[in-house]
């Protein structure tokens, strides 16, 4: 080989590389049946339960997944499918009133604790209808909790099972899964699930189930967010009446994470936003002349004082912001007033 050989075959390696990667991302590329699988596959439940599919759904404990389950299972039920939902996670004193729910809406309640049995026993019964080859797309399969059924920490302990909850679709069947998150929320301020990461790539849908602090009027917003999806499921919002306990579907999706994120930024803010609304009681003031004042009474610095007081105001009518923001023509003065009736 000459040495131009040798030059001309460095000098060209990089594009041969480059054109290889970029024919390698085509493996990725969205295709034309992904999509019409998506768009055909019925859902049986509002938008957010797909026939044949399996899901997750998750969220703390006593974030609401169970009452929108309970919720989800009486209308399935009511559409003439066979709804077995299996509760491991309530209470001895819950189950009662489970029971109630289930016995009024027409689907079975399981229990392996009254039964004098175990979840194992529940898997086994599962298993053996899979092997069976009986036509299941009738049936919906609801689990309560995941972690009851399956080693949620053990890549081996959760293959095993969700080969199994994989044979129950594959033979028609729904399979819902209500499984829990961390304690904490990721760095994003969502929260994320407990256990391998191995399950997220197992199931058809993950959605997260976001819920609100209770307002002053009892009222808890609940939000079914769709993390990962193999079908076209969309976010869905519920308002639960804790006096009630009553569930109510809404007609506009509430992003919750972001309320709740608003909720804490006020609390970490309170003191200076009452500051500033003691202030602005006599009447409006120049953003400087509001910053100084409350600098002065709080003891936080200028420039911080003058962020919280940018935070929340708003120019235009905005439901999220705490005092209305106007420019003045002369010298493009910043003016900072209550909205009008809070004066």
């Amino acid at each position: 080989m000459s040495e131009h050989d040798v030059i001309d075959l460095v000098a060209n390696a990089p594009i041969h590389r480059a054109d290889a990667a970029t024919q390698a991302l085509r493996v990725f590329e969205v295709q034309p049946e992904q999509v019409d699988k998506m768009q055909q596959t019925r859902l049986i439940w509002r938008r957010i339960i797909a026939l044949s599919h399996l899901a997750v759904w998750c969220s703390p404990a006593g974030g609401g997944k169970t009452t929108i389950a309970k919720l989800a299972a009486a209308e399935m039920a009511a559409s003439g499918y066979n709804v077995f939902f299996f509760q491991e996670d309530a209470s001895a004193g819950d189950l009662p009133g489970l029971f109630e729910h289930a016995k009024k809406h027409g689907y079975a309640l399981l229990n392996t604790t009254l039964n004098g049995a175990t979840p194992e026993s529940q898997i086994k019964v599962l298993r053996e209808l899979v092997r069976s080859g009986a036509d299941l797309s009738a049936n919906v399969f609801i689990l309560d909790t995941l972690k009851k059924f399956a080693d949620l920490m053990s890549k081996g302990g959760t293959r095993e099972f969700f080969r199994l909850m994989r044979g129950l679709t594959q033979r028609g069947g729904t399979v819902l899964l209500l499984a829990h998150t961390n304690k904490h929320k990721g760095i994003d301020g969502r929260w994320m699930f407990e256990g391998v990461g191995d399950v997220r790539n197992d199931v058809d849908e993950l959605i997260y189930i976001e819920a609100a602090d209770k307002d002053a009027m009892g009222i808890v917003t609940m939000t079914l967010r769709p993390d990962k999806w193999r079908c076209l499921v969309q976010p869905l919002t519920f308002t639960l009446d804790t006096t009630t306990m009553v569930l109510a579907p809404s007609e506009a999706v509430v992003d919750v994470a972001s309320i709740e994120a608003r909720r804490k930024r006020q609390e970490a803010d309170a003191v200076v936003i009452e500051a500033v609304r003691s202030a602005l009681a006599g009447g409006g003031m120049s953003f400087v002349s509001l910053a100084q004042e409350v600098s002065s009474s709080t003891g936080l610095g200028l420039k911080a004082a003058g962020n919280v007081i940018s935070r929340w105001a708003s120019s235009q009518p905005d439901e999220q912001a705490l005092w209305v923001e106007t420019r003045m023509r002369h010298r493009n003065v910043r003016h900072i007033s209550l909205p009008p009736g809070k004066n």
